[in-house]
């Protein structure tokens, strides 16, 4: 029975010491994405299918994308969305570099039409450390109508839209079971804002994930764009080593 009372108290104390070296839960936090980086091309420049770009922290990250051969694409930048933040709930999502693969439906039938931008990790990344950007959407009753739509297969949460551009219209995300989709939420007729582009529009996937493929459906005369971010958040690294300090005490 002693024995049994000593062996308590040591696991206790094991607890007691553990719980104290967890991380305080703050009230919010603030978390830096890093967007994917697409140099040495220029900014204007095709992006060579299959492109691999080194992030580091998270390794190689290999681009390939399937578009119909007359959208013109590339890599761009418009400097108003370069620098943001976004705000969900207490927590604050910022960036300093974020530029985008756009892709462009300039000719052709009237749409809409698809392609996909395909990107591939080099290993598993862990849920709410993956994010996606998608910009420049436009939604119209000029040129057949219609709304050009960025879908993933993933289950994502908005974190809203960063506002660059006050002319531009506000996202409308659409979310369900394994998937999400984004287009403008205003429509109108002309090529004129704010139904000819969205603000910058951040969602976090809520998944593991290895690569994640990007849906893009344009309607005829329009540009749109998206890149993902990373923001890895440390969560694997601090549960390892809280479960560490438990085991240490016992050896």
């Amino acid at each position: 029975m002693r024995h049994s009372k000593a062996l308590l108290s040591v696991l206790c104390l094991a607890l007691a010491v553990a719980a104290s070296s967890l991380p305080t839960v703050a009230s919010a936090a603030a978390y830096s994405i890093t967007w994917l980086d697409m140099s040495p091309n220029a900014f204007g420049s095709v992006v060579p299918n299959g492109s691999v770009f080194f992030v580091p922290g998270i390794g190689n990250v290999t681009v390939t994308y399937s578009v119909p051969a007359h959208w013109t694409h590339g890599r761009y930048q418009n400097p108003a969305y370069t620098v943001g933040s976004v705000t969900s709930g207490p927590d604050t999502y910022s960036w300093s570099n974020y530029e985008h693969f756009g892709t462009i439906f300039d000719a052709g039938l009237l749409g809409p039409e698809s392609g996909t931008i395909t990107y591939t990790f080099a290993g598993t990344l862990p849920a709410g450390s993956v994010f996606v950007g998608a910009i420049g959407l436009g939604a119209t009753t000029s040129f057949g109508g219609g709304a050009s739509i960025t879908t993933v297969n993933q289950n994502g949460t908005f974190l809203g839209d960063y506002i660059g551009d006050v002319t531009a219209g506000a996202s409308q995300f659409t979310g369900g079971a394994g998937t999400f989709s984004m287009m403008n939420s205003v429509t109108g007729a002309g090529g004129y804002n704010p139904w000819w582009n969205t603000q910058l529009g951040v969602v976090r996937i809520d998944d593991a994930v290895s690569s994640i493929t990007v849906n893009q459906s344009l309607i005829r005369g329009d540009g749109i764009g998206v890149n993902i971010g990373f923001e890895p958040h440390g969560i694997v690294a601090d549960e390892a080593a809280a479960w560490g300090d438990v085991k240490a005490l016992f050896r």
